[in-house]
């Protein structure tokens, strides 16, 4: 689920920037790739006299450039000038992303005269290897730089990910009214662009696929998924290799896969009964989880998970692996915990907890934070319609949701009433809640992928943790992949344990598998949207799993570090699926790098759709 946007506006200009500049883009992409020695003309400094521009920068929109020399100085400087031609100019400058790292920030100074009805500022944009695809997006438009103002410096910055092909940055100029724009610095991971070693990306193609194909043959190690005893013998090896991990990632390529269910709980139940892992976290909302496991033991579990899991997850798969959760003892001493957003029932849980020795103090607050998380914007103005101090929307009252529960958890602290358990309760409370307060204070808002990584990241904070997720391939990655957000969560935990943190990724080529009706997985906390199925149908050529099916076995497994290795390649990037909950489109092919997305794969070249709990036909 993508994060709100704070700025419409913003969006609908950002929209119309990227496809107007996407032919342009493409006929760049396919100039001469320059060499790690050469300077890139950030300083503005070497002029194309035929132009009037400094070398190597060029136009985006309508505004007329120009290189000027600044005064009293024998160095140039990049200008915008605005005109009756269109909305906005941006003097831009292109840089092959032949690098690899985490961050990448733009520095720059900027000198103002006359702006008006619009801003000047930076701008930076990181482009992957799809069409057309815009990995990352930045410029200063909160920032209002405008009027008339003498140089001063500025910057912005951005994730980098590996699977950046290209990056442009820019000075853009909206409104009306002269900018210039000089001393351009880039550095990732705060090294300066101009003096780190470009590094080799190419793409999977005929060339190279054999090459692919070989170091797997090398490499991999044979899974017996004929009935759980060979499946279980099977992954002997797999378990001792990383049982020593503090958090071990299992993906899926779909959400509706029944092999990757299965595969997930042989893992999990190796790991727990072998290894010691003591939690588990579902790519779940955490105060339904919560719920569940309350009542696991007195309310049917066909029950339990119609009401409190996604759609997606109430199949026979999932409700065989709960109920050996259920009934094998584990649940007494094995956590079960889930990571995703939950708004539901967290009153619900803290009143719960709270009742029966809460002070009148913590009462008065309970009541208060019910009535701001419950009821909607009308409904609380008109109840506190004689009040001065009322919010003035939606996300006002939301904010004021978030304030209460700091009111409740600063309270509970003074009458030394925080548990462990109530900690974790408000942590997570908080967490729903912070992006009601980053949008009225126009802060950044956090992801989906922050929010699971931070939820997962305060379970593992426990020095006796150990911890299986179960999330989507897109969600565990050690890179973030797409859109400057999916697979954050994974990147995150990877950055923070190292190599404690190991991503298992689930991988297939043909077969069924299930999906919801609704692709909005968590718009209110109706899980009732059908479980369909249908056949997988739109593989591309030279795609990844294409290579993976070439391997003469039905299922497998390979270290990705290893595999990398052996071909001597930094980043080799093609097509790889990643279906989410809705039903499979061409647009879920991303061009990716799995041998940096995780550590181990696991690829079954023939699967099944999940079984629903229900038919689709009742």
């Amino acid at each position: 689920m993508k994060s709100l946007c704070t700025n419409l506006s913003f969006f609908v200009f950002l929209l119309f920037l990227n496809t107007f500049l996407s032919a342009q883009d493409q006929v760049n992409l396919n100039k001469t790739k320059t060499s790690a020695q050469d300077k890139f003309n950030l300083n503005f400094n070497v002029i194309d006299s035929t132009k009037n521009l400094p070398k190597g920068w060029f136009k985006w929109g309508y505004y007329d450039l120009a290189a000027e020399k600044k005064q009293g100085f024998e160095n140039f400087a990049g200008k915008v000038v605005s005109d009756k031609k269109g909305k906005f100019g941006c003097i831009t400058y292109r840089i092959p992303a032949n690098y690899v790292g985490d961050s990448i920030q733009l520095t720059g100074y900027i000198k103002v005269e006359n702006v008006k009805k619009g801003n000047a500022g930076l701008l930076m944009r990181i482009d992957g290897y799809g069409k057309h695809e815009m990995l990352a997006f930045a410029n200063m438009s909160k920032q209002n730089v405008n009027g008339t103002a003498d140089w001063k410096k500025y910057s912005i910055k951005l994730p980098f990910s590996n699977r950046a092909r290209t990056i442009f940055i820019g000075g853009i100029l909206s409104g009306k009214g002269t900018a210039w724009f000089d001393d351009f610095v880039v550095t990732i991971d705060g090294k300066n662009i101009q003096n780190l070693e470009e590094v080799q990306k190419s793409i999977l193609n005929e060339n190279n696929k054999n090459e692919v194909k070989e170091s797997i043959e090398k490499n991999y190690s044979a899974l017996d998924i004929t009935n759980d005893e060979t499946l279980d013998e099977s992954l002997n090896s797999l378990i001792k290799s990383i049982g020593t991990k503090k958090i071990i990632s299992v993906g899926e390529d779909t959400h509706g896969t029944s092999e990757f269910y299965k595969l997930r709980e042989a893992i999990t139940k190796k790991l727990i009964l072998e290894q010691g892992f003591n939690t588990i976290v579902l790519e779940s909302p955490y105060d339904d989880i919560e719920v569940l496991n309350q009542n696991l033991q007195t309310v049917g579990l066909d029950t339990l998970m119609q009401k409190h899991l996604f759609s997606i997850y109430q199949t026979q798969e999932m409700k065989h692996f709960l109920e050996w959760y259920k009934t094998s003892g584990v649940s007494n001493k094995v956590k079960f915990k889930g990571c995703d957003d939950s708004y539901w029932e967290m009153s619900n849980l803290l009143n719960d907890d709270l009742k029966e020795n809460a002070s009148e103090s913590i009462r008065i607050l309970l009541d208060d934070f019910n009535e701001k998380s419950s009821l909607t914007y009308k409904e609380y103005s008109k109840k506190h319609k004689r009040e001065n101090t009322k919010p003035k929307n939606e996300n006002e009252l939301r904010k004021m949701a978030y304030e209460s529960i700091l009111a409740i958890e600063k309270q509970l602290g003074t009458e030394n009433m925080l548990s462990d358990k109530r900690k974790e309760y408000l942590f997570n409370a908080k967490n729903s809640y912070i992006n009601y307060v980053n949008v009225v204070q126009e802060k950044a808002l956090q992801s989906r992928d922050e929010i699971m990584s931070d939820r997962i990241s305060y379970l593992a904070n426990d020095p006796q943790a150990k911890i299986i997720v179960w999330a989507h391939n897109a969600h565990i990655s050690n890179t973030v992949i797409i859109d400057n957000e999916i697979g954050i969560m994974g990147h995150d935990l990877k950055q923070e344990f190292g190599d404690k943190y190991h991503a298992i990724g689930l991988s297939s080529l043909n077969g069924s598998y299930s999906y919801m009706e609704n692709k909005f997985i968590n718009d209110d906390h109706d899980y009732s949207d059908r479980l369909l199925n249908t056949t997988l149908k739109h593989q591309p050529k030279n795609s990844w799993e294409s290579i993976f099916n070439q391997i003469e076995t039905d299922a497998y497994y390979m270290n990705m570090a290893t595999v990398k290795k052996e071909l001597n390649n930094d980043a080799l990037f093609g097509s790889l699926k990643l279906i989410g909950y809705g039903e499979e489109k061409e647009s879920d092919y991303y061009f990716l790098s799995p041998l940096d997305m995780f550590d181990t794969l696991i690829f079954i070249k023939r699967t099944l759709a999940t079984t629903p709990l229900v038919s689709a036909t009742n």
